[in-house]
């Protein structure tokens, strides 16, 4: 099996706004809160010694990806894996195979990856859950966002985006697609123009969320955001604050001690029967 280490890399009330509700409201995270209906995945994330994270999945928005993490928590693959990156106002990391950002299959696909699926309206606010990923393609790694920075899109221009892209098209040129190089490049090419399309249609509320929530949008286009954290903010909060030392790669990133991955359990939402209204003889019997 072909090691692979995986990173992002690209660019380097709280929970009142992802309580859920049920209705017909914004897709993915881009509304001001989440909304579910019955069926939806629930992904509850149990960190030893921290607590559970629960996430609401996009099936409609990242079906591979959905269908993926699914499949390898049925499995049982992240069962006993560790978070192994904390990067403060970035990500927390986990799922490798070799708890060091190596090893690891998807469940889907014909060679143990899947490409990237991006949409508008899947962003990475502060708790989205999104896929690390090589060169556009995803297998077992997940990411959660942790940064709380708040971020003018304004300062991010589509523009120049659009230019970095072309840079990349003109450098492999005249490259074999065998080369290694052409599918980084390829890969940046890619990122840069879906960067620029999150950009220029980034509504009011997309603006004013990373605006108020914070996030890191500019991995908006280079990861898959399958779902987002909408219960324990203070788990990801007190994992973001480990102590960390240098990885295999030189980045100042690496639990000091070990964060284990208890469980990732698959339940579906329900909606909560309503509290039977009081009566007349109720209230006697009380």
């Amino acid at each position: 099996m072909k090691l692979k280490n995986v990173f992002p890399c690209i660019g380097l009330a709280m929970c009142l706004l992802f309580t859920g509700c049920k209705g017909s409201g914004e897709p993915g995270n881009i509304g001001t809160e989440l909304t579910f209906k019955d069926g939806d995945k629930i992904a509850e994330i149990t960190i030893e010694g921290y607590g559970t994270m629960k996430a609401k999945l996009f099936s409609d928005i990242a079906p591979t990806g959905v269908d993926n993490f699914i499949k390898l928590a049925e499995q049982g693959y992240y069962d006993g894996l560790k978070i192994h990156r904390v990067m403060k106002d970035g990500c927390i990391q986990g799922g490798s195979l070799n708890g060091d950002g190596t090893g690891g299959e998807a469940a889907v696909g014909t060679d143990g990856t899947f490409p990237i699926e991006t949409s508008v309206n899947a962003r990475n606010f502060y708790g989205a859950l999104g896929y690390a990923n090589v060169n556009g393609e995803n297998t077992t790694q997940f990411y959660i966002v942790n940064c709380k920075k708040q971020t003018d899109l304004a300062k991010i221009s589509s523009e120049k985006a659009l230019e970095r892209a072309a840079e990349f098209a003109s450098d492999k040129e005249g490259l074999e697609e065998s080369d290694p190089k052409y599918a980084q490049l390829t890969a940046q090419e890619t990122y840069y123009k879906n960067l620029a399309e999150m950009v220029s249609k980034a509504t009011e509320k997309v603006t004013e969320k990373y605006a108020t929530t914070g996030g890191y949008p500019l991995w908006d286009g280079g990861y898959t955001v399958f779902g987002q954290i909408f219960e324990g903010f203070d788990v990801l909060d007190s994992i973001s604050e480990s102590n960390v030392t240098m990885n295999n790669l030189g980045e100042i990133s690496r639990p000091t001690d070990d964060i284990i991955i208890e469980s990732v359990k698959i339940t579906e939402y329900k909606t909560p029967e309503p509290e039977p209204e009081e009566t007349t003889s109720t209230k006697k019997k009380k």
